[in-house]
C-alpha cells in the first residue's frame, strides 16, 4: 500500500509489547508500523484465516509488479506488462472457501 493511503493512527502498548514488537521488526526487517497493520487486519478478517492470507500474497503480488518499472514496458496491445500480469494475478483472488 503506497503511503500516500495510509492515515496516521496512535495508540498505546506497554514497555514489554514494545519491546517485543521492535524485537520482532529487528528480527524480520519489517517496519513496526507495518506489524501493526498484519495485526488489525488479521483482527479483522471475517471468515476463513487461510483465504485472508492467500488473498492478502495476491495483492502484494499486484503491488510489487506495479512498482516494478521493468513491468511498465507497453505491448503493442497498448496494456503493460505489469497489466497484463495483474489481470491473470486477479483470477487468482478467493470469493469463499473451495
Amino acid at each position: 500500500m503506497s503511503p500516500s493511503k495510509l492515515k496516521p493512527f496512535m495508540a498505546y502498548i506497554d514497555d514489554s509489547r514494545l519491546f517485543r514488537l521492535r524485537q520482532l521488526s529487528k528480527k524480520h526487517k519489517v517496519p513496526m508500523s507495518q506489524l501493526v497493520r498484519e495485526g488489525i487486519d488479521s483482527r479483522l478478517s471475517i471468515g476463513d484465516k487461510y483465504l485472508a492470507g492467500h488473498n492478502d500474497g495476491i495483492t502484494n503480488a499486484i503491488g510489487a509488479v506495479n512498482a516494478n518499472d521493468a513491468c511498465k514496458m507497453q505491448f503493442p496491445s497498448g496494456k503493460t506488462f505489469a497489466e497484463l500480469l495483474t489481470d491473470d494475478l486477479q483470477k487468482l483472488i478467493r470469493k469463499d472457501s473451495q
